[in-house]
């Protein structure tokens, strides 16, 4: 095999994320009815069927271009989050508005920590931006300290940070984060803070606080909780100043028809929101008690749907991703996530009782 091929697996392996089915029924011979996706981290109760009623009846919209101003959507977005209208930018899926942040600010130099999601990265790599990586500390719990992050703000102009972090389940509340973006307003250091797996806490978001820091700009997803990965659709929150300079950026049309129809349903569905938030907190702590009690795992507390564990044993986070697929469940191996690379960490996505029972049942089978 070339150097060339080489290099290139070993950058498409960087940038592998979960969910990725056909690649799993191809690796594995596995049907798709027959697999359990824990490595996503989707809502596992589906989608509002108010929002694939909505689809289904408006397919005819199929024949026209969607709106490249996304106006219901935002409109939608505007009255159910209280906040202004022209501080709102849709995106196709929040990974998108990641590429686009990059591309309007055009920041000489990023700080990231690490381990965290990979896109921040490959979009800086896409534009040639350098990067600077704090490192969170297992012995710290992976958790953020605001006494090393804020010396090291300096000569920054961008920072990407995902609050509840992914991988690590971990989380830090608003008035910590008020401290970080308080700090990077004065130092007039943009802070893009992706907070795509807050919906369980929504009182915690820093959404409402864009009036008040121009150099903030908020992330939020609208597939994860919501169900609808496919459809692609994520939104950012910002200064309208920022705003624009971003949608100069965006490429026509990356919204599509269905997928803005499918906003207006999702956030009027307050019953399959409540559900929703109810059965997740719920299923997220009998999840955690029960891995918590398996020997040869240290499990993290989780702020999101997923939990990230250490495997303590000699097993590899790949050994047994491979013997859990083989059985129909997939799961996250974290090795290609940056300062994660030694094979013993893994990422649950919080799935049904039923399917999250199974799982169990198998990981101390197989740990035995």
């Amino acid at each position: 095999m070339s150097s060339f091929n080489l290099a290139g697996e070993e950058e498409l392996f960087k940038h592998l994320h979960g969910g990725n089915l056909e690649r799993a029924m191809e690796k594995y011979g596995i049907s798709s009815e027959k697999i359990i996706d824990f490595s996503a981290n989707i809502n596992p109760l589906g989608f509002s069927s108010k929002a694939g009623e909505a689809i289904i009846k408006n397919l005819d919209r199929l024949s026209h271009y969607p709106d490249p101003e996304c106006k219901e959507a935002k409109k939608e977005i505007s009255g159910y989050f209280k906040i202004d209208y022209e501080n709102i930018i849709l995106g196709n899926g929040s990974t998108e508005l990641i590429y686009l942040i990059v591309q309007a600010l055009k920041p000489k130099k990023v700080l990231i920590p690490v381990p965290t999601f990979c896109e921040y990265e490959r979009a800086l790599n896409n534009n040639n931006v350098s990067i600077n990586f704090y490192r969170l500390k297992e012995k710290q719990e992976f958790l953020l300290s605001m006494e090393e992050i804020i010396p090291q703000l300096a000569g920054i102009d961008l920072v990407f940070l995902c609050n509840p972090n992914n991988p690590t389940g971990t989380f830090l509340p608003k008035k910590e984060m008020l401290t970080l973006i308080k700090e990077v307003q004065k130092r007039k250091t943009f802070l893009a803070l992706d907070e795509a797996f807050i919906y369980l806490y929504e009182e915690e978001s820093l959404i409402k606080e864009v009036k008040n820091y121009d150099h903030l700009i908020i992330l939020r997803s609208l597939t994860k909780f919501y169900g609808l990965p496919g459809l692609r659709i994520g939104f950012g929150v910002g200064s309208s100043k920022l705003i624009k300079e971003i949608e100069i950026q965006k490429i026509s049309w990356s919204v599509n028809c269905l997928a803005q129809i499918a906003v207006r349903e999702i956030l009027r569905d307050e019953k399959f929101i409540s559900k929703s938030k109810s059965f997740l907190l719920e299923e997220k702590e009998f999840f955690y008690q029960e891995l918590s009690n398996i020997e040869g795992l240290k499990v993290h507390k989780p702020s999101a749907n997923f939990i990230f564990i250490k495997l303590l044993g000699d097993i590899s986070s790949k050994m047994i991703q491979n013997k859990l697929a083989k059985k129909g469940m997939l799961i996250r191996d974290c090795s290609n996530f940056r300062g994660l690379g030694e094979g013993k960490f893994i990422r649950l996505a919080v799935r049904t009782r039923k399917e999250n029972i199974k799982l169990l049942k198998e990981l101390k089978l197989i740990l035995r």
